[in-house]
């Protein structure tokens, strides 16, 4: 039922338009607002897009609506945007924030959700711009202008929100860099969490993503970690996770100690930690999209899902990564430690090629 009262609230009378190429009504808005209210590797992912926007107007206000689950990364999209809102937990929240929202009068309003969202259509409704920009997609009469969605098993969502740049600028390349500066403060600060890098390769590991599924298991990390016995001449291990994940962490310092990274508070600052590192293996797709931002080789762990709506898996764009996947049917921790090893050590024979 409360979808449905949205969908009759925020829904125009007039079917959107499907825009083919660049219109003349999108050059040089005075102000234009992105929806981004989802995930922190949501973030990251547009990334490449915004700095994309950001060329093609560089005279527009352009405004963010972040959420309390993402607002951590704000920091990586700071040359792009002008201001960022924040939609933070609670209906006093929303009603503040829709009021906020009002105010700005923009011109445009680009929502990046590529699924439809109740939220996305109540924000995209209540602004007061004109023109409001999305995905045909279920709630396709919240915009005024809708792009194809391109499919989700054939192409990334760095390429897919680049269809989003369409009526500003015509068909645009791809180029997907993710790539964004840290504060001198914070790779500083990295330096003396984890010290100077003792050998030639710094392997880091990163437990765990947003829930349980994205997570290999305590065994296999043990597992893995004892077998790298072999690369202990040109390989240091860091093992990366946060407070809330302490007990696995804790399990596996008693099996294979010192190799514990510093928790930190500030994801700018575990971004940073993760800078330092040559190889990443990571379940969690926030920190695939941090080492495609750096260049870091990766091995990713992925479930991937034969629902057509549910997309391919956001893998890693940076040199020699390697995507381990298993069916969404299985648990990740079937991925086999003797598949990981492989992956590892193709990794470091083409860097040292």
């Amino acid at each position: 039922m409360l979808k449905s009262f949205i969908r009759k609230v925020t829904e125009r009378k007039d079917d959107p338009i499907l825009v083919k190429g660049k219109l003349e009504n999108f050059q040089n808005p005075k102000k234009v607002l992105i929806l981004r209210q989802d995930r922190i590797g949501d973030v990251l992912v547009s990334i490449a897009f915004l700095k994309k926007l950001r060329v093609i107007l560089p005279d527009s206000q352009i405004d963010i609506v972040l959420s309390h689950r993402n607002k951590s990364a704000q920091f990586a999209i700071k040359e792009s945007i002008d201001n960022s809102f924040v939609l933070e937990k609670g209906i006093t929240a929303y009603f503040k924030i829709l009021s906020e929202l009002r105010k700005q009068e923009y011109n445009i309003v680009i929502d990046l959700l590529d699924n439809a969202s109740s939220t996305s259509s109540i924000l995209t409704s209540f602004t007061k711009a004109k023109i409001k920009l999305g995905f045909e997609k279920e709630n396709r009469k919240v915009y005024s202008h809708i792009v194809r969605l391109p499919n989700k098993k054939e192409n990334h969502i760095i390429e897919r929100l680049n269809s989003l740049l369409l009526p500003f600028a015509g068909n645009v390349k791809n180029e997907e860099s993710l790539s964004f500066n840290l504060s001198f403060d914070s790779q500083s600060k990295a330096i003396d969490l984890l010290g100077v890098k003792s050998k030639k390769f710094r392997l880091g590991i990163n437990l765990s993503g947003s829930d349980d599924s994205k997570n290999w298991g305590t065994g296999n990390y043990i597992g893995f970690i004892q077998a790298l016995e072999t690369l202990k001449e040109k390989l240091e291990v860091k093992v990366f996770t946060t407070k809330s994940n302490e007990k696995q962490l804790n399990e596996i310092k008693e099996n294979v100690p010192n190799v514990a990274a510093p928790f930190v508070n500030s994801f700018e600052q575990f971004t940073a930690m993760m800078s330092t590192c040559d190889i990443i293996l990571t379940p969690d797709t926030s920190v695939v999209h941090l080492c495609s931002a750096f260049d870091i080789p990766c091995i990713a762990l992925y479930t991937y899902s034969n629902n057509p709506n549910v997309g391919m898996p956001w893998e890693p764009r940076s040199k020699h990564s390697k995507a381990l996947k298993i069916s969404d049917k299985q648990t990740l921790g079937l991925i086999k430690i003797t598949d990981v090893l492989a992956a590892l050590n193709q990794i470091i024979e083409e860097i040292n090629d």
